[in-house]
């Protein structure tokens, strides 16, 4: 596993899995690493909800990962259980985001608020933000449940030969992504200060 963005030392991938807990600047980082690596978004979410935050049955979601990650260029963001053989298999770099849960939680409120009533770009029509029940019981395990999460990361990784960046701080994401413009990909430099 590669702790310091400075381990990056300039690393070659097109294929790209972004793992984090809830609030931990997936989306954000996808984005900024599909920009670079001119490479499609694969949204998790995106292909487990259906409307009103149901949920696809896990073996189809699991069936549209597999097919999404056959293309060439892709980043795919999600939790843990993003984290199948399949995608590791083909994955040629994990970016872990493990932000501090203060840092997640602020977050989560204030995309809540930014979408109030609204769905997030992201997400499946019909599936809107904040108020809700669901909302504050998203909110408050993105604070409890981190133990468990990384320890899921950590077993889901154990073993794999896939390089994985952990980042801790948003200075570590800042570090990441000057290291890979510094690198010999021609990438495009993307705002980071919404990060």
């Amino acid at each position: 596993m590669i702790n310091k963005p400075s381990d990056f030392g300039g690393l070659c991938f097109s294929r790209v899995v972004v793992v984090g807990a809830n609030g931990a600047g997936k989306t954000w980082m996808a984005r900024q690493l599909a920009a670079r690596l001119d490479a499609r978004v694969i949204c998790k979410d995106a292909l487990a909800l259906t409307t009103r935050w149901q949920q696809r049955p896990r073996s189809a979601v699991q069936a549209e990962i597999s097919r999404a990650i056959t293309a060439e260029r892709w980043v795919l963001e999600g939790g843990p259980s993003i984290l199948l053989d399949a995608v590791l298999a083909r994955a040629e770099m994990v970016v872990w985001l493990d932000m501090p849960a203060g840092l997640r939680l602020r977050r989560i409120l204030w995309r809540n608020l930014r979408y109030f009533g609204r769905t997030r770009p992201e997400h499946p029509p019909g599936n809107r933000g904040w108020p809700g029940v669901r909302q504050v019981r998203f909110a408050w395990r993105a604070v409890a449940e981190k133990d468990r999460f990384a320890a899921a990361v950590e077993g889901a990784l154990a073993g794999t030969s896939v390089p994985a960046a952990r980042l801790r701080s948003r200075s570590d994401v800042a570090a990441f992504l000057a290291e890979m413009d510094a690198s010999t990909h021609p990438m495009t430099s993307v705002s980071q200060d919404i990060f």
